[in-house]
């Protein structure tokens, strides 16, 4: 018999050699071959299931960093793959034996740790010095941290609630809770208690209690099931015990110590609060504040104004109102259910003058009706389709929030949800839903879906800081005026405020005007004033009427012609500054938007992704996640290299389209949208290939379809609505009051975040619309 049949007879025999039937099935493997092969194949077991008494030391063996481990009372030195296979090995050895220490120090199988990882981990897919490797920060995190939290790393001893034995260490430890790091070997549940104890803690301190085990409930496990080599648990203590806070204390025993730990964790918070904010900025999602079934308020960004200002009817009057109906809303926050998502359809319609508003929400309708509503409204420029995500406020986000916002709007306001509207398709998309047969129905069904005229509620827009958007102060002034419009139709009225190209003007009858009509104003009064001036015929745009048609809200048509008007206004606004009162603007709390900024922060719905030029060097080093990951970013976390995430299926082949072009800084740029198709070919488990293609380059519908479909069958689809759009400044009034903070420890961590921070150029934002897309072209069946 040959060595290598040897071998391999002994690994087969390897699971039952404990058995009580070992010899039974020794006999059986071994039938048909000589005694002597028998006796060798025995010893050779033998020999690997001994006991093993000798240290693995890995440092300069492999290219990753190694940590010290301490098993059965010997001490190792293992990299995270090397860890992970030392549980896999001891847990088919049935202890650490020969075939272990062999398995994990001879120099085939340590070269091959890397070349195995490359196989399982899907490397040769990816390039892992690819500009688009990106980090993974986990945004809100640490927002609601309110207690002193260690960095240590110490080794522990975890039993699981199926009584196994897991060696890891403990990556951080505050008095509620704690992070540790575990191998990848073993299946770890949410929710699920585990036992540990702190072994390298009790050897070096005298705290009661800290060598008996502690319970912890695992509330989030980081790291993609069979593909991380080490897995990170977050965890709640349960145990009721101070062990922990003391040794936390007694290894903080000198102020020098607590201060330097303390500034580290600023420092790492400042960093992490400046994505954060950047992230806020330019959103392209809009956040909603709902009080029971009345929308309240919206934070508003440069990126997701295009939102808001759809709902806008043709008096400049806020639509968004009778989106949520109550009807709607009893579907929306139905009690006990803390959260919840729908796909909105919706278009809209001119009729004499009136902008009609039309909405459906997917369990409000049929699918006749919704194939109706379908083939109605994508054919007109205004058919658009959104994700709304509603969720229950904490009881505290309920306090906090409500104290601050009845501050802003001066009497009590509790507000109790809040939702994300997201834009998921458009007039380009629109044809999918064409797509469809039309069903033989009258059109007259839809009326059910036309919004009321009546405006419901007026929700306030505030912007994700507290900074005025005014272009020039308004000042409280009141003098008669006359207004025409296209039609020479004459209404008196007087003014509330004027700026230098704007005012705000009191009708005494309702007016045919809409937003965006071109009037002309007659200042009776100041004509007097100036008689070389045609402030008699004064061109305005009207921008907004109130609902009752009753207060127009102008701004100035600048024009070679007008800007002797607007120096006129000037000097009289500079000639009467002691008289005339400046029109505050109510600009949002701090503490308000900080509470608002926390709660948006802890539900992410999409995925940024921050783009930096450093140089000449564009990458995306960053993205913004939330744990759990959603499935595209595991797939892209799966692909990827030293724990960064691979978004090369996304931007490699096209930065042109789809990063170069859209993040050119010009005046008035507006976000970019992409569809994006990512189809996984697998065989088993193990990632064959991948072909993405954006919408754009299939040739037909058809073809579109089948990629789908054998995506479907063949492996894993994933179908992303990317946005991409300039970055014209990172640094936000909240990211600098934290710069400068962060000088009074250190002016080179000050520096080098800022510099971090003005380097992003660009900014995308990733939606996964795989259902909608299946549900449109009708493959979800």
């Amino acid at each position: 018999m040959q060595q290598s049949e040897i071998l391999s007879l002994a690994e087969r025999l390897i699971p039952v050699y404990h058995a009580e039937d070992f010899d039974f099935v020794l006999k059986q493997i071994t039938e048909g071959e000589t005694p002597s092969a028998k006796l060798l194949v025995k010893m050779e077991l033998n020999r690997l299931m001994a006991p093993c008494h000798k240290r693995i030391d890995l440092r300069g063996r492999v290219s990753s960093h190694c940590h010290e481990y301490q098993f059965d009372g010997l001490t190792h030195w293992l990299d995270d793959r090397a860890f992970n296979l030392y549980h896999k090995l001891t847990r088919k050895f049935g202890g650490y034996t020969e075939g272990v220490w062999e398995a994990l120090v001879n120099k085939q199988t340590i070269s091959t740790i890397g070349s195995e990882q490359k196989l399982k981990h899907e490397g040769e897919l990816t390039d892992p010095d690819s500009p688009y490797a990106a980090e993974a920060i986990n945004l809100g995190y640490d927002l609601k941290r309110k207690e002193n939290r260690l960095r240590l790393e110490s080794q522990v001893s975890i039993e699981l609630e199926n009584g196994e034995q897991v060696h890891g260490l403990s990556v951080d430890l505050s008095n509620s809770g704690a992070k540790f790091k575990v191998p990848g070997t073993f299946d770890y549940d949410l929710g699920q208690i585990i036992k540990v104890r702190f072994e390298e803690l009790a050897k070096g301190s005298n705290v009661k209690d800290i060598d008996l085990p502690i319970e912890y409930r695992v509330l989030g496990v980081d790291g993609i099931h069979g593909v991380s080599p080490v897995k990170y648990l977050r965890t709640l203590r349960l145990t009721r015990t101070n062990a922990v806070e003391q040794v936390v204390e007694k290894t903080l025993n000198t102020e020098s110590k607590k201060i330097r730990h303390d500034n580290q964790d600023r420092i790492t918070r400042a960093r992490t609060r400046g994505y954060e904010h950047t992230y806020l900025k330019h959103a392209c999602n809009l956040p909603l504040f709902f009080s029971g079934n009345e929308l309240k308020v919206s934070l508003l960004t440069e990126n997701n104004k295009d939102i808001w200002n759809y709902w806008h009817d043709e008096r400049h009057q806020q639509a968004l109102g009778s989106l949520f109906s109550p009807e709607r809303m009893e579907l929306l926050i139905k009690t006990g259910i803390k959260g919840c998502s729908n796909v909105l359809y919706t278009f809209t319609h001119d009729h004499n003058g009136m902008t009609l508003f039309y909405s459906m929400m997917m369990p409000e309708a049929n699918r006749e009706e919704r194939q109706l509503f379908w083939h109605v409204g994508a054919k007109r420029a205004s058919w658009k389709a959104f994700r709304l995500s509603v969720f229950e406020l904490s009881e505290t986000d309920v306090t906090s929030i409500s104290k601050h916002y009845s501050a802003l709007v001066a009497k009590p306001e509790k507000l109790t949800h809040f939702g994300i509207l997201q834009e998921i398709s458009d007039q380009t998309s629109a044809s999918d839903y064409l797509f469809t047969e039309k069903p033989r129905i009258a059109a007259s069904g839809l009326n059910r879906f036309r919004h009321p005229r009546k405006i419901i509620g007026q929700p306030r827009g505030l912007y994700f800081d507290a900074e005025s958007r005014r272009k020039e102060p308004r000042y409280e002034f009141r003098t008669p005026v006359a207004i025409m419009n296209e039609n020479n139709e004459i209404v008196e009225g007087v003014t509330l405020d004027i700026s230098k190209r704007g005012a705000s003007i009191q009708l005494r009858s309702a007016a045919a005007l809409s937003s965006g009509m071109r009037v002309s104003v007659a200042f009776k009064e100041l004509q007097l004033y100036n008689k070389n001036l045609p402030l008699n015929h004064v061109p305005y745009h009207v921008v907004r009427m109130s609902e009752d048609k009753k207060t127009a809200f102008l701004a100035i048509a600048e024009s070679g012609k007008t800007i002797k008007i607007i120096a006129f206004f000037n000097g009289m606004i500079e000639n009467n500054r002691d008289k005339l009162l400046i029109k505050t603007e109510i600009l949002p709390s701090p503490d308000l938007l900080e509470s608002l900024h926390n709660v948006l922060l802890g539900k992410m719905v999409s995925t940024p992704i921050y783009i930096d030029k450093r140089g000449t060097s564009v990458k995306s080093r960053v993205v913004g996640v939330n744990f759990p990951l959603p499935g595209y970013l595991q797939f892209f976390e799966r692909i990827g290299h030293q724990q960064k995430l691979a978004l090369e299926p996304i931007f490699k082949g096209r930065s042109n389209s789809m990063i170069a072009e859209p993040m050119k800084r010009r005046p008035g740029s507006k976000i970019v949208y992409h569809e994006l198709y990512i189809g996984v070919l697998k065989l088993g488990d193990r990632i064959q290939s991948i072909h993405t293609r954006l919408r754009e380059d299939f040739d037909s519908t058809q073809k579109r379809i089948r990629f789908i479909k054998d995506a479907l069958t063949m492996g894993e689809l994933y179908i992303l609505r990317v946005s991409s759009g300039p970055v014209f400044d990172a640094l936000t009034t909240l990211m600098k009051k934290d710069i400068n903070e962060l000088l009074t420890l250190s002016l080179s961590h000050a520096r080098n975040l800022e510099n971090e921070m003005t380097a992003i150029c660009g900014y995308c934002e990733v939606i996964d619309i795989t259902e909608e897309v299946l549900i449109r072209l009708e493959l979800n069946s």
